[in-house]
C-alpha cells in the first residue's frame, strides 16, 4: 500500500506538473523584415528573406497579401496561465513589387522574445 501510494503521488505530480509545448510556423525574423524597401524590393527578395508564407491571398485591385505566422505557447502548471508568443506579419505585393507590412506581437512570460 505504501508503495502504491508513492506511485499514485508521483504520476499525479508529471499529470499536473508538466504540460505540452505547441509550437506551429517559423519564427519571424524581424532584422530580414526591416531590410525589405519598400516600392524597390521584389516579389522574389521577400520570399528570399522571408521564406514561404503560411497564406497567400489575391486582393481587388491586384495586389497580394502574404501572411506569415508564429505561435509558441508552453503549459507549466495547470493553476497558471501559458507562456506565450505570437508573431503575425502580413506583406502585400502589387505588380511583384513589395509595398508595405503590418507586424502584430504579443508575448506573455516568454524570456527573450524581444525582437
Amino acid at each position: 500500500m505504501k508503495y502504491l501510494s508513492m506511485v499514485f503521488v508521483i504520476l499525479w505530480a508529471l499529470t499536473f506538473g508538466c504540460g505540452p509545448i505547441v509550437v506551429e510556423g517559423n519564427k519571424i525574423d524581424t532584422a530580414k523584415m526591416r531590410e525589405l524597401i519598400k516600392g524597390q524590393s521584389t516579389k522574389a527578395e521577400v520570399f528570399q528573406k522571408l521564406g514561404q508564407p503560411a497564406k497567400i491571398e489575391k486582393l481587388p485591385g491586384g495586389e497580394e497579401k502574404y501572411t506569415y505566422r508564429y505561435y509558441y505557447e508552453e503549459y507549466t502548471h495547470w493553476w497558471t496561465l501559458p507562456k506565450l508568443y505570437k508573431q503575425n506579419l502580413e506583406v502585400y505585393v502589387k505588380d511583384n513589387i513589395f509595398q508595405n507590412y503590418i507586424y502584430t506581437r504579443e508575448s506573455r512570460d516568454v524570456p527573450g522574445a524581444k525582437d
